[in-house]
């Protein structure tokens, strides 16, 4: 608890020093007689330098709070600092992304989507913005998917109104002297699946160039929003989802992916050249449909290629095996 100033103390000690020296002169009678008689001229002079001097002292010491709180002002040898210059908040530095990007690779049923994961550092657009991006432009980690079939003067801004997202690029790509129908529409499909997966959602994708609706992209239909089309129809039948490319993973390690089979039959090999060093299979949660799988690998220290692939199912007629495979080190 905070005891109150005793003002009253403080001005009658000031009282005090003002008339301390003061002598009154002249015996009792004389005392008496200006006591009825009071001077004004003598005693005003005096209470009023008694007040004068409390004010004073009030006042300074409420001046000195007032200084001790406020920040000191620039003096005259105190260059001021145009505005211009003042410092100004740092523009927000490029984050890193982890984003879902599909490629085209090529199957034994044609081309079809893989999907990566791309950690793209210094990304300054929207996780949507930077897939896209990556999608039409981004090399894909794994040497046997097609890089993006994007011109790389334009440039792309991708968004979304939760019904809809909307690719808009600022040229309509060209479409490849190579590219068939089935693979320009896997091609679209890549963007369609890699802008959903960004949004976590189904929306289907309108295109557009440069604002304005485009009629066609890689010889697609795309005058109204397309929509994703089945994973049986255009992901691979066969596909790893861990360990990525380039992966350095333990003597002992899982591998899981995505796989549409018969009889769900999954083969896999560990390979160093062309030399099978260690070989199995496993089968997927269900038959002839996409659906996971996993199984666990072990292999003494080196670097491998590891392969999944299905099983050839067309009595000769040599369609082949679908595949994916995967460049690893084991440590």
């Amino acid at each position: 608890m905070t005891t109150p100033a005793d003002h009253d103390s403080d001005l009658r000690a000031l009282f005090h020093d003002a008339v301390s020296d003061v002598d009154p002169e002249g015996g009792t009678d004389q005392i008496r007689a200006r006591a009825k008689r009071p001077s004004a001229g003598r005693w005003v002079p005096l209470t009023l330098a008694a007040a004068v001097a409390t004010v004073l002292v009030i006042g300074g010491v409420g001046w000195l709070g007032r200084q001790s709180e406020s920040p000191p002002a620039a003096g005259p040898g105190t260059p001021k600092v145009p505005a211009s210059q003042q410092a100004s908040p740092e523009p927000d530095p490029g984050r890193t992304l982890t984003v879902p990007v599909y490629y085209v690779g090529d199957t034994a049923t044609g081309p079809r989507l893989f999907k990566e994961e791309h950690t793209v550092p210094d990304a300054v657009g929207s996780e949507l913005d930077v897939a896209v991006e990556q999608a039409l432009w981004g090399d894909p980690l794994d040497p046997d998917y097609q890089p993006g079939f994007g011109d790389e003067t334009s440039t792309v801004h991708a968004t979304t109104d939760g019904a809809e997202i909307t690719i808009d690029l600022s040229a309509e790509p060209g479409r490849l002297v190579n590219m068939t129908d089935e693979g320009g529409t896997v091609a679209v499909q890549a963007l369609v699946w890699t802008a959903q997966a960004a949004t976590s959602s189904e929306q289907p994708v309108r295109f557009t160039v440069d604002g304005r609706p485009v009629a066609s992209i890689y010889g697609v239909d795309t005058s109204a929003p397309v929509q994703r089309a089945g994973a049986d129809s255009v992901l691979s039948t066969v596909s790893i989802s861990s360990p990525a490319e380039g992966a350095k993973v333990p003597t002992q390690f899982e591998v899981t992916g995505e796989a549409a089979t018969f009889e769900a039959n999954v083969v896999w090999e560990l390979k160093q050249g062309d030399q099978v060093v260690r070989n199995g299979f496993t089968t997927a949660a269900e038959c002839c449909t996409l659906s996971p799988y996993k199984f666990t690998g072990n292999a003494t220290p080196g670097d491998y290629t590891l392969v999944v692939h299905d099983t050839d199912e067309s009595d000769g007629e040599g369609v082949g095996t679908s595949e994916d495979t995967k460049r690893i080190t084991v440590e």
